[in-house]
């Protein structure tokens, strides 16, 4: 399978509540995104007014493809998909999508459009417009999130305006996880996307304006199909890369909803009056090896060293208390998590030390990456106290997201172990053939086996729930055994917003849904 090396870069600080993969050989009608977050709290409906946002990272007007997390508070507001993953139930949820029909070997789906959805320039979408996106997806240049996944698309024919099916090459029950992260885009626009000034979709908001580093402006879109239930006039995006400036911004009242921040700030700011907090999304963050390098080629190592770590100090410290130490990448909804495969490694400093003597290593000296953030640098301290505990020392190489992403792509961490930060937001399946670290060829970490390769060809091939559950319980098995990727802690993303502030959502993937937000006055 083809894979492309930027597609790697999904860095994303959010995820989704969302479960496992998902069957369905019934049809699915289309249905609203539920509200998420701590939108109770919140005022009264009322219509109009401006929602006054920030986030650390600029926009990225030409990357709506790579789930840029420049874009976390854009993309949905702007553009559409074919579905999303619905909160409360965990299954697809028609957004442009009308009815699907997923074979019953899950190796095609029948699609129908809505017949209602115009672009913000006035044009009717129909079926080409989601061939044309779909094939921009496929194409390793664009470097989309999901490319592996939509390599697996071997034909895609329309069949009139609103309706089409698409073929796969093999069972692809994960599909919905490509929809997800496929926003619909306009071909006759979209090679103005990328600079920023025409940026042409289907959403509630239409995108108005875009000054680099400093602001997006969106404008609520008066034909939209269900208009009536868009409650603001105007979203206006700050871009303020200070986390701590967001804190003070909240707090000012110069901004009504912040993402971006420290979780303990955010939780702390969050149990003040007047404000709440909204959680969303989720990552996880591993301790991987490039298992090439010594100790690290020796797997006893890889093992002793994640009984040295205290994963309920970093959830404690770091997090707040929001997140959850835990061995496997996945959600808990997953099928096939085993809540005891995820506690394989428990702080055991003792055992770490006499694993480590009988591997021969004493005081070794070993360089780790870490991103620029106050939550990977807080984290790096705890292991990097912990190792010393048991005789190692781990020397920080704290690198710019910018530098950070440059060596993913070019498949070169450059030192022997990377504390990484990738969202768990998908399927097993859709993950293990997306992820650097974890998939089978051309592994990041350079780990390769006949019988890794096996367990993840059984985990992308599995097309109902038993054969998933049986995938990947046995994956996991082999995956903790050699402890080349292992998280440390997976963890929602945690936001804040003024009380007034309510409607917020978010996508499974943890980009934020404003669309029917409103304030309260």
């Amino acid at each position: 399978m083809s894979r492309t090396k930027p597609g790697w870069q999904r860095r994303l600080i959010a995820g989704t509540a969302a479960g496992a993969a998902l069957l369905t050989s019934a049809a699915c009608s289309a249905a609203t995104q539920p509200t998420s977050g701590n939108s109770a709290a919140a005022g009264p409906v009322r219509n109009g007014g401006t929602l006054v946002v920030a986030q650390t990272s600029d926009a990225d007007p030409g990357g709506f493809l790579k789930t840029s997390i420049g874009n976390i508070l854009s993309e949905y507001q702007v553009l559409e998909t074919l579905t999303l993953i619905g909160a409360k139930t965990g299954q697809p949820e028609g957004v442009l999508a009308k009815s699907w029909k997923l074979a019953p070997d899950a190796k095609s789906i029948d699609i129908t459009l809505r017949d209602d959805v115009t672009f913000h320039s006035g044009r009717k979408l129909t079926a080409s417009d989601v061939i044309f996106t779909l094939k921009k997806v496929r194409d390793p240049a664009t470097g989309a999130a999901n490319q592996p996944l939509a390599a697996q698309v071997s034909s895609m024919k329309a069949n009139g305006d609103h309706e089409l099916t698409l073929t796969f090459s093999k069972p692809t029950p994960n599909i919905f996880d490509l929809f997800e992260t496929m926003p619909i885009l306009n071909p006759a626009t979209y090679a103005d996307y990328a600079a920023g000034k025409v940026v042409d979709g289907t959403g509630r908001f239409a995108w108005k304006s875009w000054t680099p580093g400093g602001k997006v402006v969106l404008t609520k879109y008066a034909k939209y199909r269900d208009a009536k239930n868009t409650h603001l006039d105007k979203i206006e995006i700050n871009i303020i890369n200070d986390p701590t400036a967001i804190v003070s911004a909240i707090r000012s009242g110069r901004v009504q909803y912040g993402v971006g921040m420290p979780a303990l700030d955010a939780r702390t700011l969050s149990k003040q009056s007047g404000y709440a907090l909204v959680t969303s999304g989720g990552s996880a963050i591993p301790l991987a090896f490039d298992v090439t390098k010594a100790p690290f080629d020796n797997k006893t190592v890889r093992q002793a060293i994640q009984y040295a770590i205290d994963r309920n100090r970093i959830v404690q410290q770091v997090e707040g208390g929001q997140a959850q130490a835990t061995d496997l990448p996945w959600k808990t909804s997953t099928a096939g998590y085993d809540a005891t495969q995820a506690k394989q490694y428990t702080y055991q400093p003792d055992k770490a030390k006499k694993m480590l003597a009988q591997a021969g290593v004493k005081g070794a000296s070993f360089d780790v990456v870490t991103l620029n953030t106050p939550e990977a640098t807080g984290i790096f301290q705890i292991v990097k106290n912990n190792l010393a505990a048991v005789g190692l020392n781990a020397k920080p190489v704290i690198l710019s997201a910018t530098e950070y992403d440059e060596r993913i792509a070019k498949q070169d961490i450059g030192t022997p172990a990377v504390l990484m930060m990738n969202s768990n937001a998908l399927s097993p399946a859709s993950q293990v053939v997306s992820r650097p670290e974890l998939v089978a060829s051309e592994n990041l970490l350079k780990f390769q086996s006949p019988e890794y390769t096996k367990l993840v060809q059984k985990v992308t091939g599995a097309a109902t729930t038993d054969a998933q559950k049986k995938a990947v319980h046995d994956y996991n098995a082999y995956f903790l055994d050699q402890a080349f990727a292992l998280p440390l802690i997976t963890r929602s993303t945690m936001t804040v917003r003024s009380q007034e502030v309510g409607g917020i959502a978010s996508t499974r993937t943890g980009f934020l849904d404003l669309g029917k937000a409103w304030l309260s006055k």
